[in-house]
Formats: structure tokens, sequence, C-alpha cells
């Protein structure tokens, strides 16, 4: 199966043409990568004229994980970072880890695992800090462990899909859907850890690979989803190959194989083939089992750790010595290819300290930043702080107009009403203040009860400086201050505020003018601006 099948998403979450995007995902989902890719193209051609960016985003998703799927790998880099750039910066993180994982899955198929790396540990961290239970965060955390897979990094993968088969989602058809690639992560770890040599290894997770089997086939018979419940019997069946049981699993496997299409897309169509292949050559019927060998072979990946096709030619080679006899060729490849898959999969542990030196990098980075802020944001209204202002005081050679707030009479909010009355009406204050202001904007808590805002003025061409007049944001400040329910905060309280305004002017200048015009805005009776 290629990486990223499985990734969810509900209905909620798609746009007013919803019905384009559920039906582009349930070809994906069923292995129709082609009709898939079509539908995403022609659907997103559509939404995007009627301006349904909900949807578009989703289809444009479905699209790259459908290139993925069909081993066309440069396109799904493309549509990833199509998918990046139509989110843009603002977008839902959880959405972005989404667009990194599949960014990440192409471009380990296309030989940049450094890249890929880098993308799946952002991916990582995201949805290690968001909260578990809703389908947002499930379709994201699938996309992620999906990409794990891609890089054979089994643990930390199958850690993140027993956090999806714990947790309690409504729809029996996205649980069958973590189902069944839990299932085939098993069965595809058990098929590395024998191709490399570590049979006994392989049992436990053949073990697990059934009990998820299990699960998925009661679900496929809850929703009623025949083709879901064939490849179910189809792990089923591979397993017990593995154990040794023929019978059974010839019985799994035939009417498994007749009940479903077997599209070279989906996971099941290789392990059915093959666990066919394994129990025909077991019982000397080489010219039936060398078809289906094969058919996995032509159609496998070509990257160095596609297990199924691994699995094809190891049991080709195995074949050829049982029906032809020992040859001198077969042996000291087998030897050969053994020790480089061995030596690949001890690579894992590299990889995987790489994957982890990445998170801590960026774990290091985002709390150097938030320390960061923190250091020049005032703790109670998350608001700059003096030295935040500071910064600003030391460039003279740019020009701002300023406001300076005082609240009229704060003391007495504190003293009458309690302190914590008066952090509440700090906050609301300051969410006004903020809304009432540009993002190039600088607002600072000046200290106690006064704010200060310091509006860049532009210098164009001509030498004039421009810029939104200070008078105007201190009128629109004090109606809003004015009008504003603060009883909500306690009963009878009311609030004014004193402005002076300046500018524009370097900022040491425009803030001491503006400063002494809120004096005097104090002095003329409070409740009003005036200007320098």
């Amino acid at each position: 199966m290629a990486a990223g099948e499985g990734a969810l998403e509900p209905l909620s979450s798609f746009g007013p043409f919803d019905a384009l995007a559920e039906w582009a995902h349930r070809l994906y989902l069923d292995g129709y990568g082609e009709r898939a890719v079509t539908a995403a193209r022609e659907g997103l051609v559509l939404v995007e004229a009627a301006g349904d960016e909900r949807t578009a985003r989703y289809l444009q998703f479905v699209c790259g994980v459908a290139l993925h799927q069909l081993g066309r790998w440069s396109e799904a880099s493309e549509e990833a970072g199509h998918l990046l750039r139509r989110l843009g910066p603002d977008a839902d993180p959880l959405w972005r880890a989404k667009a990194l994982a599949l960014l990440a899955e192409a471009r380990v198929d296309l030989g940049m695992t450094a890249l890929a790396m880098d993308h799946l540990a952002e991916g990582r961290m995201i949805v290690a800090r968001h909260p578990t239970g809703d389908y947002s965060h499930l379709s994201a955390t699938m996309s992620v462990a999906l990409a794990l897979r891609a890089l054979a990094l089994y643990e930390p993968a199958d850690e993140l899909m027993l956090q999806m088969l714990e947790a309690a989602y409504p729809s029996a058809s996205v649980r069958l859907n973590v189902a069944q690639e839990a299932a085939v992560l098993q069965v595809s770890w058990g098929a590395m850890l024998e191709i490399v040599g570590r049979a006994d290894e392989a049992r436990p997770h053949y073990v697990v690979a059934l009990e998820r089997a299990a699960r998925m086939r009661a679900l496929a018979l809850d929703v009623g989803y025949p083709e879901m419940l064939a490849r179910a019997e189809v792990i089923e069946g591979y397993v017990l190959q593995r154990a040794g049981d023929l019978d059974l699993a010839e019985a799994r496997l035939r009417p498994a194989m007749a009940a479903f299409r077997l599209r070279e897309e989906l996971a099941e169509t290789q392990i059915a083939r093959i666990g066919l292949a394994l129990v025909l050559g077991q019982r000397g019927a080489f010219s039936a089992a060398g078809p289906l060998l094969a058919d996995v072979v032509r159609s496998s990946s070509t990257t160095q750790l596609d297990v199924w096709g691994l699995t094809a030619l190891s049991a080709q080679g195995r074949n050829a010595v049982r029906e032809q006899g020992p040859h001198t060729a077969v042996a000291p490849l087998q030897t050969l290819v053994r020790t480089a898959l061995a030596r690949l999969w001890e690579d894992r542990e590299s990889r995987f300290e790489s994957l982890q030196d990445r998170i801590r990098l960026r774990q290091m980075a985002q709390e150097s930043d938030r320390l960061g802020r923190a250091a020049l944001e005032d703790p109670v209204t998350g608001l700059g702080n003096r030295r935040r202002l500071q910064q600003v005081l030391e460039r003279p050679d740019r020009r701002f107009s300023a406001v300076f707030v005082a609240l009229d009479r704060f003391k007495l909010v504190n003293d009458e009403q309690s302190h914590e009355v008066g952090d509440d009406v700090l906050r609301r204050f300051s969410k006004l203040l903020v809304q009432r202001c540009r993002g190039e904007d600088v607002v600072i808590r000046y200290g106690g009860d006064e704010f200060v805002v310091l509006l860049p003025a532009e210098a164009p061409a001509g030498g004039t400086d421009e810029g939104v007049d200070p008078m105007t944001v201190a009128e629109r400040l004090l109606e809003a201050v004015r009008e504003e329910p603060w009883s909500d905060l306690s009963r009878g309280l009311k609030l004014t505020a004193s402005i002076g305004v300046s500018g524009p002017a370097p900022a040491a200048e425009a803030l001491s003018a503006a400063d002494a015009a809120c004096a005097a805005a104090k002095r003329a009776g409070r409740d009003r601006a005036v200007r320098a």
C-alpha cells in the first residue's frame, strides 16, 4: 500500500462542495488512484471558482496522497508544496502537519531523506502538542504515522496507531480505516524482520496483525463493507501461512482474492499474491506461484524499503532453488541482499535518533522563542512591556505617532473592587486596545494603569510623514471604553480613560509629548483626548 493511504477527514471539515471531496477520498481509500487524482483535479477547478477554500485544500491533499499511492512521487511532492502555500502561515497547524507528512513521504521515495526528516519532525511535534479525540487530529496523526512507516520507523508509527485505536471515535467507518492501517503496519513490520533474518522477532508482530485484522473484520461487517472484509481476510491468510497452516491460509486467501479487485495500489493485493505464492511454493506448484510473485515485483516500489517487493524477490529465489536445485548464483545473491538489507535495517536507529534530534532542536528553538517573547511581554495583559518599548526607543531613525492612555481612577477599582477585578479590567482593556490597532503598531503596557501605542509614520518619496491619525485612534478608543459593559466584571463598575496624542516624531520625542498631553487631558476633567 502506498504510504499515506488511510488519512482521514470528517465531512464536517469540508466546505459546501463536500460531496466532491468525499467521492475523491473514497476512490483513493479503495485503491483507485488514477480516478481519485482525476476527481480531485476536476473538483478543484469547480471549488476554486466557487471560492470554497475548505474543500479545495482537502481535494489538493487527496490529489497528493493518490499520486503518492500511484508512485508518482515528484508530482505528489509538488501537490504537497501547493497545499502548504494554499494553507498559508496562519492555517490550522493540524492541516500543516498533514501537508508536511505528505511532503516527507514523497521525499523519502525521492531519496531526500534529510529533508523528509525535517518535515516529519515538525509534523510529529504538531500532533503531539494538540489534544487528541477529534477528526482533525486523527487525520493528521494518521498522515504522520504513515510517513514514519515509509522510513521503516515502525515503533513510533505504531505508537501513534495505538493512540488512534484506543481513541473513541463515533464513526465505525473511521475506526475501520484506522484498524486497517494498523493491521497493515504490523504485518509489514513482521515481513521486514523476516527479510533481514530476524524471524523470531517477526512472530509477535504477526500475532498483533492477526488481532487487528479480526477487529478490522468485525468493523467491516458492522458497516457493511465486503471489500474491506476481504482485505482483513487477506491479512489473516498471510499470517496463517507464516504460521505454517497452509490449508487454512489458502482457504482464507483464495475467496478473499476473489472478493475484491486486486488493484496494484493496495497493500492487501501484494500481501494476497505473496501469501498464496508462498503456499503454492511450499506445495511444489512453482509454475502457479511464479506469476503471482512476478506481478508483485513488477508493481513494487523502487525504494530500498519496499517490504513487499523485497519479500517477493526473496520468495522467487527460494522457489528457484526448490524447483531447480542449488544454483551457484542464487545463494550468494540472497546473502548479499540480506546483508545489505540488514545493514539498512540497523540504520533505522540512526534515522530515529536523527528524527529525535530534529524534534529536540525544534523544541529548544520554540522554548527559546517563548522565553524571548516572555521577556518582552507584560505578564498580566500579554502586551509589550517597558523592555519592548526600549527596543523601539533605541531606533531614532524611525518616526512614530504616539497614543498615551491612562485609565481614570483605576486605583479605586483595585481598592474597592479587588486586585482580581483590576486585573480583569486591564486584560479586557488590552483587548479593546489591540482590536483598534494595526499589526505593525507597537502596543505597550507602560505601567500600572498606563498604556502606549506607537503608530509607525510612513515616509513616502515626497518626504511627508503620513500614517494613521493618532487622534482618530484615541477617539475610537474613548468611545469603546465608554460603551464596554464593565459591570459584567463587577456590579456598578464604570470606566473612562484620558488620552494624549502626538507625532509624528522619533519615538522618544513622540512618547514624551503624548505623556504630557495625557496629563493635560486629566487636568481638563478626564474622559477625553488631547493633542500635544
